[in-house]
């Protein structure tokens, strides 16, 4: 077949030779491949062989490199550099050998035999080519650079961001971490703090970062130190980089480094971070061979740290880069403490904390006195603390302050620092007053104006607070210093060059005698200061400062003697101060400051004559006159008038003045100082100020009064100043602002008053503008006009702007004059009705407007306001952090949708990146803030969001919410009536919401009258039922729903997917009141419950597992709070151990008003039987506290078997709930004895201690648990017992256990629980173990408190069990129960109507602990111990002892006989309070007898009345008298009666000489009585004398003698009829020798108090105090018959009297109208309010030389020399 298919090639063709040499040619290169493939095939298995003998060589030459290198980095020693990549291929090709199939010995797949044998030999290739690189390393062994961040070292797993650090300094050091970053800007980093606050600290851990991460090649580290010294500071650099330095100049040891750093640098790639650590002076970098800028070849970082702010600034920090290291809070610094030494000692720890409070957060000072006080004394500890309290700080701090007041450079800022010492510590120091001060002491050296000297100081202070010795504070005008610095300074001032006395503590110290020669500064608080010794002498005394002085303090009249240098004087609140009279000081005084001193009406006159003053301030002293003397001083510089009220300046004072710089009138701040600084200015005062006005620097002043307007003034040279004009008031967000800006202009006027004024020349240097100019059309209408040359703008400095009530204004600013703003921070805009942008639109075209430092911006009021500019390319806020909008009608959204909408706030050309607070308010056309499908960006960073009062808002957010929550932290929305939502979340847009999801700060949620709010979250999307876990609300701590009447459920089957981890406080309060609609088709089985009103779900509970705290209140829709159920049984066997825990962090529960609920937990136990072995594990472990008021369906609160679960449970508070009848039930409680048991004890509420039970109307018992089911003392949960204290014995009688929660309080309180019978069951009466504090009132069913009878199925006060099942019958000794109450301490029964006795006599035995018992109103109660039937005869024998108890009182007790009625004796050896008020038929105290040895006295219905030594063994044998006096007036000490209406004579004439022990009056509401002591008449005298008392026949032509010895106070109240206090006749007189004080009120019938006669008895007299007594005409009345005697001219005299007070009195003439004389010599304290009719306080002359101030009408004035006259004057 071959031979047929051949055919004969035609001869053309090539011959067959020819093919054979074209093959020979190409066949060897064919076989090439073909060889190849054929050796990797057969000769597999040698390549195979060849390839592991080379990796073996090769992983031994790795083991021994890997030897090498771990040998030279232990010891610090160099690596070559081709090391790490040489074992990286290493790496690599072991990883390849183990891909290369082993077992090819018999393989027959030629594929895997071919890939082998291929594999194997590139292998062998690159293992040589290896190898042959492994023979070129070359190990040097030069020791590593120190510097060096050795690349071989790996980094932690976990890098060390978290440090044994502080939580208020974590955003310095993240701050400082991100400028550290070598691809951020910053090249020079500072942290910046007052010594010893922790910056080296700070610094050593961002090192320890930086190497971690590997963020730099080389770290280098110098510590400078206070001595720079820069040839150290080269050797310090040569060593971490590893450069031998062998010259001794410091430019060639630079340029050696210089080089270094090159050579180390790999040309760039090689970064260094250098460390400065503790730099006092600049660091010239050039001297460690590197350039000041960046990017010189040398890839480098600076951090550096120092004291001073300013060396940094000097060493090319920049501002921003310069991070404060600032003290810590309270809380860190306890905690440092704490690190060094043990505490568990309460007294040490008491100690402690106040030694921390004393070191001021600062490190240094707490860790060494932590370290100083280790294992030391009591003593020890205390001594260091009054240490500090004397600002002894020598082992403190002392040497790091020293060291940075010695590096300030020049004196006039050390002077100022010693300054700042004089002020009280912790006060904020006002630089006003620095300024003053140092121009009086001459501390500025070449200063000539006020002005300079400000300067000059701003200077030294900021100097100060570079170098941490004093502390910026929020007000601009203040500063602060640290108070350790401040007991530096105190200890400089005990130094003879720097002497100086201060004092500000509650006791005055005088320093040694030697100490006043060189004394040059006397600062003290005089708080408490009686007098000043008049012996002290100051000759060389500059500076007096004294404080806080009252108006006892005295000045010797010799003080200033000696004085002659004295040259500042600065009096703070003090009452009177002294001024300088005498010509010692008067000299060389060049200032005198008068802060908040009383001196209204007060002669100051006398400071004209200090001719050499010149800086002279009444600042809040409410002077109301300025005396024409003040013109006298004709080099006053400056005059501080502020806080004056109706300030009176006399003509020509102000034209007088010529040196005069600085004037400061009124200008104060408007809420902390209204109504002060109102002046009575007339013309003559403007034109005086107006001609002074040419050479002021600084004025503040207000032209308000009369339509005053600024005339004639010149503000040229105004440098500082605060002028007002037109209106007192603008309110305004600014006002918090107030102390944070300088020059200040308030104006509301009209333009062209404002333009005539000039006022508007002033604009160029205002920080803050106030402006309601009604007819301005621009900002830029008020500026200054040229006509010759183009003006700069006069806003550039401006700060604060201001805009009001502009009704003409249609936009605010043109674009030129809005871009001029460049300071503006705070721009606020209100009612101003025509304005429709901000910024005028007309030829905005393609600009761009930019607020560079605009923070605030405030819009209210502007109905037609539709944006901030029409017609702009782009608007830049960049520093916009919060935006207030209220009272906009044209905007309907806040955000825009699109580029082209128009009816938004924010449009898309509005770039506000920093946004942090969004306050909306009374937007009524506010529909959206943003879009539903907004799509956010990075730029939008709100934290805080709050809306109110938008009614047409329907969506808070978009439907992607999750981005706008990144930043946000705070939600606040109230009465907006369309929301009814609050998140509205489309998943199908959120995109990631689960664990890779966005996570957000949104930490609480507030809501507030939504009146359609139904959800706080919806939901919808896809997503919605596939169990995705939403973690965009894992940071949200609370959620407040209040007054939102549809809201239904927080939490719904839908929402159920969400993280809640954080939430641990919950308020929802009156919701509810709608029920839920759900499609009935639709509901599953937890949608039913949520439609019954089950409020928490344990299936729903673990969104918020962490919650600590619940409020439920007036939430109409809930029936069930908790509803508790278990999985099925199967469920249980396979999911035990992942069983939810329900709510175990929950601690507070309050439930208010919840009128539907019926269960507040609701558990079937039947299924609920796996309780966790732990008890920490628990559902509700940590509930402590149950508050629940006011729910009236509830008939229980919780059943027995929840017992075990509340194992923490605190307190229990249960008020006006009107359906509860037991705390505690079972009748829910099903098959409960299905419940499985097994054997641990535990004790039921260990921690329990408060019940209390408030007005429940069918409470009958407290409730526990017991019953017929029970057969054991065993009660069991799972694998927990419950074991009553009953015996067994007991329990086995009565065949079942039986506990009340009563019996477990420590402190149970029971009122109006009026079907209550007893509080303790008869089984529980002898197991209340922790009761210490009972208290039962209004309780009127209660027949016995501790149940004592055997229980019938129908008492109330023993637990009928679950529907009136009664309980077994409880075993009784002797038909009684004995209660036992062992810890009793305190027992208090009120208003309980049935009760007729408390304890019987066998319980008193265990009352060991009793300390106060109070029984009052109860009107059936005969005994407080009932005798027992049974007793036997031995039991009367028995002493009854209460070891403890210290107080009885019994009020109010109509029935009651006695204390105990049976013959025991009772002892009571601590008792030393007895009141027995209103028990008229007691008779006896205890019929057996009474020793009560410390008792002196017991209180009764008529006062206090002394006993004996027998104590309480009285017994009345005769019935009470009409005046209520069962006890012998003799012995009365006190005598107080009240509301007495049938008693006209307190005191009968047959007692007034039995009133030796009598020391006190008071009788108030006591409508009839007419008389206090009834006089003596001429027949009771005879009937006395008849039988017997008082008087006798011999004695009735005599007079008697009144005189109560021991009377120091008689207080009479509301006394109507009150006309005498006695009548005074011929046979009787009164004297009160001892009397020091009266207080006569409300007898509007007294028209006098004493009689001139009575006078001299008053020797004691103190106080004496008249009010609204409407009849009363003078206090101390002449009779007929004493004016008829000749003694016109006799002086009276009230010798210790020190306080009268006279008020609404409307008839009283005078304090007396007979002609004599008073002498009141101690007299300090005078009050006359509402006295119209009184004309003169004596007719006679009155002496008064120690009253300085009288009080008129609650207004303070001087008293001047003659009171009479003072009253006249005031008069008219």
């Amino acid at each position: 077949m071959l031979k047929n298919q051949c055919k004969v090639l035609p001869q053309e063709y090539p011959t067959m030779e020819t093919a054979n040499e074209i093959m020979k040619q190409v066949v060897p290169i064919l076989m090439i491949p073909i060889n190849r493939y054929l050796r990797y095939l057969i000769l597999c298995t040698k390549y195979m062989r060849d390839m592991g003998i080379k990796i073996i060589e090769l992983n031994a030459a790795k083991v021994g490199v890997e030897e090498k290198t771990r040998h030279n980095i232990s010891n610090n020693l160099e690596v070559p550099a081709q090391v790490k990549g040489w074992l990286d291929d290493v790496g690599k090709i072991n990883a390849q050998v183990e891909n290369v199939p082993n077992n090819i010995g018999s393989c027959f797949n030629l594929k895997i035999r071919h890939t082998a044998g291929r594999s194997a030999v590139e292998i062998s290739e690159e293992i040589d080519s290896v190898m042959r690189r492994y023979k070129e390393i070359n190990w040097a062994d030069h020791p590593i650079p120190p510097g060096r961040v050795h690349s071989m070292k790996s980094s932690t797993s976990t890098l060390s961001t978290k440090h044994n650090d502080f939580q208020s300094r974590e955003l310095t050091f993240t701050k400082a971490l991100k400028a550290l970053d070598p691809n951020h800007k910053s090249h020079m980093i500072a942290l910046c703090g007052m010594g010893g606050v922790g910056k080296t600290t700070m610094m050593q851990r961002l090192k320890k970062v930086a190497k971690e991460k590997r963020m730099f090649s080389y770290i280098i580290e110098a510590v400078i130190g206070e001595k720079t010294d820069p040839i150290s500071i080269q050797e310090a650099i040569s060593y971490y980089l590893g450069v031998e330095l062998n010259a001794n100049t410091k430019s060639v040891r630079a340029d050696m480094l210089r080089q270094g750093f090159k050579a180390k640098s790999d040309v760039g790639k090689d970064k260094f971070l250098i460390i400065l650590d503790d730099v006092w002076q600049s660091v010239d970098l050039e001297d460690i061979g590197l350039s000041p800028f960046p990017n010189q070849g040398v890839n480098f970082k600076v951090l550096l740290t120092s004291r001073d702010r300013h060396i940094c600034t000097v060493m090319g920090v920049e501002g921003h880069s310069i991070f404060n290291v600032g003290l810590l809070t309270e809380a860190e610094s306890k905690r440092l403490f704490w690190q060094f030494v043990e505490g568990s000692d309460p007294e040490l720890h008491k100690i402690g904390e106040d030694i921390v409070s004393k070191c001021c957060g600062l490190p240094i000072a707490i860790k060494t006195m932590a370290c100083t006080l280790r294992d030391k004394s009591t003593d020890a500890w205390k001594d260091a603390l009054s240490r500090l309290e004397h600002h002894d700080i020598e082992n403190v701090a002392s040497k790091v302050f020293k060291a940075s007041y010695d590096n300030l450079q020049d004196e006039e800022t050390k002077s100022t620092f010693f300054l700042c010492g004089l002020f009280p510590e912790d006060s904020n120091i006002p630089m006003e007053e620095l300024v003053r001060y140092g121009w009086g002491l001459k501390l500025f050296k070449k200063v000539y104006t006020i002005r300079e000297a400000r300067t000059r100081l701003n200077t030294c202070i900021e100097r100060l607070i570079y170098t941490n010795l004093l502390i910026k504070v929020d007000d601009v005008q203040c500063i602060k210093m640290h108070d350790l610095i401040r007991s530096f300074v105190l200890d400089m001032f005990s130094k003879v060059e720097h002497a100086s006395i201060v004092n500000h503590g509650n006791t005055l110290e005088w320093p040694a005698d030697d100490m006043h020669d060189s004394c040059k500064g006397l600062s003290l608080t005089c708080k408490g200061i009686c007098e000043f010794c008049g012996d002290l002498k100051f000759p060389n005394l500059m500076i007096l400062k004294l404080m806080h002085g009252d108006k006892s303090l005295r000045f010797p009249q010799n003080f200033y003697e000696g004085m002659q240098k004295l040259q500042v004087i600065s009096y703070d609140k003090m009452k009177y101060p002294l001024l300088p009279l005498s010509s010692e000081c008067s000299t060389n005084l060049r200032v005198l400051h008068l802060h908040e001193c009383s001196l209204q009406m007060f002669d100051f006159s006398s400071i004209g004559n200090l001719l050499n003053l010149e800086v002279l301030s009444f600042a809040d002293s409410c002077i109301q006159m300025l005396p024409s003397t003040i013109g006298n001083l004709k080099k006053l510089r400056v005059l501080d008038l502020r806080g004056s009220d109706d300030l009176h300046i006399e003509q020509g004072i102000l034209k007088n003045l010529v040196k005069l710089e600085e004037l400061y009138m009124g200008f104060y701040d408007e809420f902390r100082h209204r109504g002060k600084g109102i002046y009575n200015m007339t013309d003559d005062n403007y034109n005086e100020i107006a001609e002074r006005s040419k050479g002021l620097s600084a004025l503040e002043i207000e032209f308000f009064r009369n339509n005053a307007q600024p005339k004639n003034m010149s503000f040229e040279k105004l440098e500082k100043f605060k002028i007002s004009v037109g209106r007192r008031y603008l309110y305004g967000d600014y006002m918090k602002h107030m102390y944070a800006v300088q020059n200040t202009l308030k104006l509301v006027t009209k333009k062209g008053e404002l333009l005539d004024s000039r006022l508007n020349e002033l604009f160029v240097k205002t920080e803050m503008l106030c402006l309601s100019v009604d007819d301005m059309n621009d900002l830029g209408d008020l500026d200054v006009k040229s006509s010759r040359f183009p003006q700069p703008s006069s806003f550039k400095i401006l700060r604060v702007l201001v805009v009001s009530m502009c009704a003409e204004l249609r936009y605010l600013f043109t674009i030129g004059v809005a871009k001029d703003l460049s300071n503006l921070e705070h721009l606020e805009v209100d009612s101003c009705d025509n304005m429709e942008e901000l910024i005028c639109s007309e030829n905005a075209g393609k600009k761009t407007i930019t607020f560079l430092k605009l923070k605030v911006l405030c819009l209210f009021g502007l109905p037609k306001l539709s944006g901030l500019c029409h017609n702009v390319n782009r608007i830049e806020l960049l520093q916009l952090v919060e935006l207030k909008l209220s009272r906009i009608g044209n905007i309907t959204s806040i955000y825009p949708k699109n580029k082209l909408e128009t009816s938004c706030f924010l449009k898309a050309e509005v770039l506000v990146p920093k946004l942090e607070k969004l306050s909306i308010i009374h937007m009524d056309n506010l529909k959206e803030i943003w879009p539903c499908d907004f799509r956010t960006s990075d730029e939008v960073n709100l934290r805080e969001i709050y809306v109110n009062s938008c009614d047409k808002l329907m969506n808070l957010f978009p439907c992607n919410p999750m981005p706008l929550l990144h930043h946000l932290q705070e939600l606040q929305v109230k009465w907006c009536g369309s929301i009814e939502v609050l998140f509205n979340i489309d998943l199908d847009c959120a995109g990631e919401i689960g664990e890779g999801g966005i996570k957000t700060n949104l930490r609480s949620i507030e809501v507030d009258c939504l009146g359609k709010l139904r959800e706080v979250w919806r939901i919808k999307g896809d997503q919605v039922n596939s169990g995705v876990n939403i973690r965009s609300f894992q940071a949200v701590e609370k959620i407040m729903v209040k007054r939102c009447k549809r809201f239904r459920n927080l939490f719904t089957p839908t929402g159920a997917n969400f993280d809640l981890g954080a939430l641990m406080e919950i308020s929802i309060e009156d919701c509810g009141g709608e029920r839920g609609i759900f499609n009935e088709s639709e509901k599953s089985s937890q949608e039913e419950k949520q439609e019954i009103g089950i409020s928490f779900l344990s299936c729903l509970t673990h969104s918020s597992q962490n919650l600590h705290k619940l409020k439920l209140m007036k939430c109409q829709g809930v029936d069930v709070v908790f509803e508790i159920e278990s999985p099925t049984s199967r469920e249980l066997v396979t999911t035990h151990h992942n069983q939810e825990i329900v709510l175990p962090y929950l601690e507070d529960l309050y439930i208010r008003y919840m009128n539907n609920m019926s269960h507040v937990w609701k558990c079937n136990w039947n299924k609920f039987v796996t309780l966790p072995k732990e008890q920490s594990e628990s559902p509700f472990y940590n509930l402590t506290t149950i508050y629940m008021y006011g729910c009236r369906r509830i008939k229980y609160l919780f059943s027995p078997l929840m017992a075990k679960l509340l194992s923490n449970l605190k307190k229990v508070h249960i008020e006006f709930c009107d359906g509860i009848e037991e705390v505690v039930s079972n009748r829910d409680d099903k098959d409960e004895e299905m419940t499985t048991f097994t054997n641990t004890s535990t004790i039921l509420f260990p921690h329990l201690d408060s019940l209390h039970l408030s007005s429940l109307k069918t409470l009958k018992h407290i409730g526990g648990g017991g019953g017929a089911k029970f057969w054991n003392n065993e009660l069991s949960f799972d694998n927990t017992i419950i074991t009553t204290t009953l015996d067994q014995s007991k329990s086995s009688e009565a065949g079942g256990v039986f506990w009340s929660l009563c019996q477990y309080s420590r402190e149970i309180e029971i009122s109006r629980c009026n079907a209550l019978s007893s509080v303790i069951p008869c089984y529980a009466a002898g197991q209340s173990q922790k009761l210490q504090v009972l208290k039962i009132k209004f309780c009127n069913g209660m027949k016995e408190v501790f149940e004592t009878q055997e229980t019938s199925s129908n008492k109330s006060g023993c637990d009928e069990g679950k529907g009136g099942t009664p309980t077994p019958a409880i075993p009784r000794i002797n038909d009684a129960i004995v209660p036992k109450l062992p810890y009793l301490k305190i027992l208090e029964i009120v208003s309980c109507e049935g009760l007729e006795h408390i304890f019987t006599f066998s319980a008193l035995e265990s009352l060991r602990h009793l300390k106060k018992l109070k029984i009052w109103n109860c009107k059936a109660m005969k005994v407080i111990v009932k005798r027992e039937e049974y007793a036997s005869a031995s039991s009367s024998k028995k002493v009854v002892v209460f070891p403890r108890l210290k107080s009885i009182v019994l009020k109010a007790l109509p029935e009651l006989v006695g204390f105990f009625l049976g013959m025991n004796e009772f002892r009571w050896p601590l008792l030393d309070e007895v009141v027995i008020e209103k028990c008229p038929k007691m008779i006896v105290f205890a019929s057996g007898g009474s020793t009560a040895p410390k008792l002196k006295s017991i209180k009764t219905t008529f006062g206090i009345y002394s006993v004996d030594q027998h104590g309480l063994n009285f017994q009345t044998t005769f019935p009470p008298t009409s005046e209520r006096t069962p006890w012998s007036f003799h012995k009365l000490i006190e005598l107080d009666v009240k509301h007495s209406h049938d008693v006209k004579k307190i005191i009968p004439s047959s007692e007034l000489l039995q009133l030796q022990k009598l020391g006190k009056i008071r009788v108030s509401g006591c409508k009839m009585v007419e008389e206090v002591f009834e006089a003596l008449e001429e027949s009771g005298r005879n009937r006395n004398s008849s039988s017997g008392r008082g008087f006798d026949e011999s004695s009735q032509t005599t007079t008697t003698l009144i005189n109560p010895p021991n009377l120091t106070q008689l207080e009479l109240v509301g006394l109507d009829r009150l006309r005498n206090l006695w009548k005074r006749n011929q046979w009787t007189v009164f004297e009160f020798p001892n009397l020091t004080r009266v207080e006569i009120s409300e007898c509007d019938r007294l028209e006098h108090v004493f009689t001139s006669s009575m006078v001299g008895s008053l020797l004691q007299l103190q106080e004496l105090c008249i009010k609204d007594c409407g009849h009363m005409e003078e206090v101390i009345v002449v009779k007929a018959e004493e004016e008829s005697d000749d003694k016109t001219n006799e002086t009276l005299v009230l010798p210790r009297l020190n306080s009268l007070t006279l008020k609404s009195l409307p008839r009283l003439k005078a304090f007396s109208l007979g002609k004599e004389d008073f002498s009141l010599p101690l007299l300090d304290s005078l009050a006359i309010s509402y006295c119209p009719a009184m004309t003169t306080f004596t007719k006679g002359n009155s002496t008064t030389p120690q009253l300085k101030e009288i009080e008129i009408n609650y207004n303070s004035f001087y008293a001047g020399e003659d009171i009479n006259s003072f009253i006249k004057m005031n008069k008219r």
